[in-house]
C-alpha cells in the first residue's frame, strides 16, 4: 500500500544524474546483486532499458513521498532557490530502492535511483546537477540540488519551503 503524503511534502530532492557510463555501472551492480535472486519484471524492465534522449537516471536521498511507476509529475525546482522552477511534463519509469532493487515505486526513507521520461527534451535545470559516472554517488556536500514534484502540488510546496526557511532564520 502506498503511503499518501500531504501535498506540501509531495516532492523528492535530487543530488545528481547518471551519465551513460554511470548507468552502465549501476546496471553492473544490479546484475551482480541479483545473481542468485529471483528476477522480477521490474528487474528485467530496468536491465533491458536503454536510455533515450528524453530520459534521465537521477539519484535521490531518502524521499518524503512514495510514487508508483507511471506517476505524472511536472515540476522541477531549484531546491535552494525554489522560485527558480520549470514546468514540464514527465513520468517516473524506473525506481531502484537503495540504488539496486528495481521496484514498482519509490518508498519513504530509502535512497533511490529513479529514471524519468520527458515528453520532449530533458530540461537544462537537470543538467546543472552533479554528473555521476559510477554507481557510488560522488556529489559533493552543498552541490546544486533540485526538487521534483507533481505540478499541481508545487504552489503549496513552494509556500511550505518558504515558511520553513523563514522559521529557521528566526531561530538564529
Amino acid at each position: 500500500m502506498e503511503y499518501q503524503t500531504k501535498p506540501k511534502e509531495n516532492y523528492i530532492v535530487i543530488d545528481g544524474y547518471f551519465s551513460l557510463e554511470g548507468i552502465k555501472s549501476v546496471k553492473d551492480v544490479v546484475e551482480k546483486r541479483f545473481e542468485n535472486r529471483l528476477k522480477t519484471d521490474f528487474y528485467n524492465d530496468f536491465m533491458n532499458w536503454s536510455k533515450a534522449e528524453n530520459e534521465i537516471l537521477l539519484g535521490t536521498f531518502r524521499p518524503y513521498t512514495s510514487w508508483g511507476l507511471g506517476t505524472d509529475l511536472g515540476c522541477i525546482f531549484n531546491y535552494r532557490n525554489p522560485d527558480e522552477f520549470v514546468y514540464q511534463e514527465f513520468k517516473l519509469i524506473h525506481s531502484l530502492v537503495n540504488g539496486w532493487v528495481p521496484a514498482e515505486n519509490t518508498s519513504i526513507g530509502n535512497n533511490h535511483l529513479i529514471a524519468v521520461k520527458f515528453e520532449s527534451q530533458i530540461p537544462e535545470i537537470l543538467l546543472k546537477l552533479h554528473e555521476e559516472k559510477e554507481y557510488r554517488p560522488t556529489a559533493p556536500v552543498g552541490c546544486f540540488q533540485v526538487g521534483l514534484c507533481p505540478k499541481n502540488d508545487f504552489p503549496i510546496i513552494l509556500e511550505n519551503i518558504r515558511k520553513r526557511r523563514l522559521e529557521n532564520k528566526s531561530k538564529y
